[in-house]
C-alpha cells in the first residue's frame, strides 16, 4: 500500500538514535578503531560553505548538528518506493525534527535538544517559514545559518546526516529492540500493530513503524480496549480510540526510543570487536557529515560518552508555544528557550579544585528551582544553602521538566558568585544566563536535578558568615550522598514556567517511578 505523503514524513530522528548508536555505543567502537577509521573514510561527505560552521579547537565543547533526511537515493528500489514513497511522490528532501549534540570532552558531559520541524523561524533569504522548509530550501547550510541567526549565540561546529535506507539493516543487525508500551497501540499509516500493553521485541520492520508513528492511536477506556478496525480504503475508523498527531507529542517518545536503541546497541556491540565490527558497517554506511569533521574527532566524540548511561545524558526540546496564526505550527517560547540555548552557547565546566576565591557564603543570592523530580528536593536544596550562610532570592519552586542535569546559572557579571554555588554543589555545568530576569532574582539559579544526590558537594570550601553553624555535611548511602539538614519545610510553588506534563499512555515511562525509561522497566 502506498502510503498518502503527509505519511511520509517518517522519523528521521530514528536516523538521529543511529548517530546515537555512534556516540553512546563506544565499547566496541574502541576495539574497532583501525575498522572504523576504514569505514569512516568511505561515508558520505556534505560539503558546507565556508564560514557557516563556527571553527572549534580539539578538545573544546562543540555542538553537533544532528538531521535525518528523507532524500531518495538515486537507486531506490521499487519495493522502496512503495514502502517510503519516491522522490516523484515526496518531492525534494525534507528533514524531521533536529537535534543538537553539545558535548563537552573535558567534563565528559553532553546534553541533546530537539528543534521541532514544525518551528517558524526566520530563513535567510527566504524569509518566515518552517524550520523544515530550510533543509529543503538550502540544505544544511542554510538550517546551519537559520539556527545561527534565529537563536544566537547558539553556534553549530559540526555536521552528520543519516538517511533511512539503512533503519531496518541497523535494527537487525543490532538484533531486536524492546519497547515498552503502556497500553495497545496502533497507527494506520505505519503499520504500528500492538495488541497488548507490556513489553514488545521489535525487528526492523516493527521498530521503522513505531519510530515513525505520528498518528499513534490508544484506547479511551484501558479496563476494556475496544476492538481496533480501521478502515483503509477511506482512511477512518478507530472507534473507541484516540490519537496525538503532534509533532510535539511524539518528541519525548522518540528520545525514549533513542536511548533505547543506543543501550541496545552497547548491549549488544560490548568489547567485542566481531561484534561491533557489523554494527559500524552499518552506521557508517548511512552516515553523512562535513567536510571538516575528522575520524579523530568523532573517536573523541564517542569517548566523550564512553561508558555513560545513555538514561542520564540529558534531553529536552525548545520550548514552544502555539503559532496564534496557525495552530500547526509552534514558536520559539521565550524568555524560556532562551535558558535551554545558554546551556547550548556556553557550557563551561569549573575546575575540580578552585582556581579563584570563592565569596563568603552571605555574598551570594541563591534562587532553587526543582528539575528532580523528587518532591521537596527544592525545598531541601535551599535549606541547606540558608543553612550554610547564603542568601535566598524566593522560595523553592518546580522547574518547567522534571528530567534536569543539576546546573548553575548566573546573571550576568556574577561569576564569582555562580562559581561559589557550583564548587558548594559540586556541578559542572556552570554556565552564565543570557540576562538577569533568567536567574529569578537571584545572583544565581540552581536547577536541582536528579544527579544532584550523587554529586561531591563541598560546602567547607564556601568561607562562612561569622555566626553561621559549621559547614553542611553529606552522607553517603546505596543511593548516593544525601543531605543531613531537617527535611524541608520550604512550600515548593509553580514558576511562571508550567511544569509539563507527561501522558503516559503516549509517553513510555518507568511504572514505578515516573522516571525516564530505556528499554523496558525492570521486574
Amino acid at each position: 500500500m502506498l502510503l498518502p505523503p503527509f505519511a511520509l514524513t517518517f522519523l528521521r530522528r530514528f536516523a538521529i538514535a543511529l548517530l546515537a548508536v555512534v556516540v553512546l555505543a563506544t565499547a566496541g567502537f574502541f576495539s574497532a578503531q583501525a575498522y572504523g577509521k576504514r569505514e569512516f573514510a568511505k561515508s558520505r561527505v556534505i560539503h558546507i560553505d565556508e564560514g557557516i560552521l563556527a571553527t572549534v579547537k580539539p578538545g573544546e565543547p562543540a555542538n553537533y548538528l544532528l538531521i535525518g533526511s528523507d532524500q531518495r537515493p538515486p537507486d531506490e528500489t521499487p519495493q522502496e518506493a512503495q514502502a517510503y514513497g519516491s522522490n516523484k511522490v515526496v518531492g525534494g528532501q525534507h528533514s524531521d525534527v533536529m537535534m543538537v549534540l553539545h558535548v563537552d570532552p573535558v567534563a565528559r558531559t553532553g546534553m541533546l535538544v530537539s528543534f521541532p520541524r514544525d518551528l517558524m523561524v526566520q530563513i535567510p533569504g527566504h524569509g518566515r517559514d518552517l524550520l523544515n522548509a530550510a533543509f529543503a530550501f538550502g540544505g544544511a547550510g542554510l538550517v546551519i545559518q537559520t539556527l545561527q541567526q534565529d537563536f544566537a549565540p547558539l553556534k553549530i561546529n559540526h555536521y552528520l546526516e543519516v538517511d533511512f535506507r539503512g533503519f531496518k539493516k541497523i535494527v537487525n543487525t543490532i538484533g531486536h529492540i524492546h519497547i515498552w508500551f503502556s497500553t495497545p497501540a496502533h497507527d494506520p499509516f505505519t503499520g504500528l500493530d500492538i495488541n497488548q500493553a507490556g513489553c514488545a521485541s521489535l525487528d526492523g520492520d516493527q521498530a521503522l513503524a513505531y519510530a515513525r508513528s505520528r498518528h499513534y492511536y490508544v484506547p479511551k477506556d484501558l479496563q476494556h480496549p475496544a476492538p481496533w478496525v480501521w478502515d483503509y480504503p477511506k482512511q477512518s475508523g478507530g472507534d473507541g480510540w484516540v490519537a496525538t498527531g503532534s509533532d510535539i507529542d511524539r518528541i519525548p517518545r522518540q528520545q525514549y526510543f533513542l536511548r533505547t536503541v543506543s543501550q541496545a546497541a552497547i548491549d549488544k556491540s560490548g568489547n567485542d570487536p566481531l561484534r561491533v565490527v557489523p554494527l559500524l558497517d552499518a552506521v557508517f554506511g548511512s552516515l553523512g557529515h562535513d567536510q571538516t569533521l575528522k575520524q579523530s574527532e568523532l573517536y573523541s566524540l564517542a569517548l566523550t560518552f564512553r561508558g555513560l548511561n545513555p538514561a542520564k545524558v540529558q534531553m529536552s526540546t525548545l520550548p514552544t508555544l502555539p503559532d496564534p496564526t496557525n495552530p500547526n505550527r509552534v514558536l520559539a517560547k521565550f524568555p524560556d528557550a532562551a535558558g535551554v540555548i545558554d546551556l547550548l552557547a556556553k557550557f563551561t565546566a569549573p575546575p575540580k579544585k578552585p582556581i579563584v576565591k570563592p565569596l563568603a557564603a552571605d555574598k551570594v543570592k541563591v534562587r532553587v528551582v526543582n528539575g528532580s523530580g523528587l518532591k521537596g528536593a527544592g525545598g531541601q536544596a535551599l535549606d541547606t544553602f540558608v543553612a550554610a550562610g547564603f542568601r535566598s532570592a524566593g522560595p523553592a519552586q518546580d522547574a518547567d521538566r522534571s528530567d534536569y542535569q543539576t546546573s548553575v546559572r548566573y546573571a550576568p557579571g556574577k561569576f564569582r558568585e555562580g562559581y561559589t554555588v557550583a564548587v558548594a554543589v559540586g556541578s559542572l555545568n556552570l554556565v552564565e544566563a543570557a540576562s538577569a530576569k533568567f536567574t529569578l532574582g537571584g545572583d544565581v539559579l540552581l536547577i536541582v536535578g536528579r544527579d544532584y544526590a550523587s554529586l561531591k558537594q563541598h560546602f567547607d570550601l564556601v568561607p562562612r558568615p561569622a555566626g553561621t553553624l559549621p559547614s553542611v555535611a553529606t552522607t553517603s548511602t546505596a543511593a548516593g550522598p544525601t543531605l543531613s539538614t531537617a527535611p524541608s519545610t520550604s512550600v515548593t510553588t509553580t514558576t511562571s514556567v508550567p511544569r509539563r506534563t507527561v501522558d503516559t499512555r503516549f509517553v513510555p515511562v518507568d511504572p514505578k517511578t515516573g522516571a525516564a525509561l530505556v528499554g523496558c522497566p525492570s521486574k
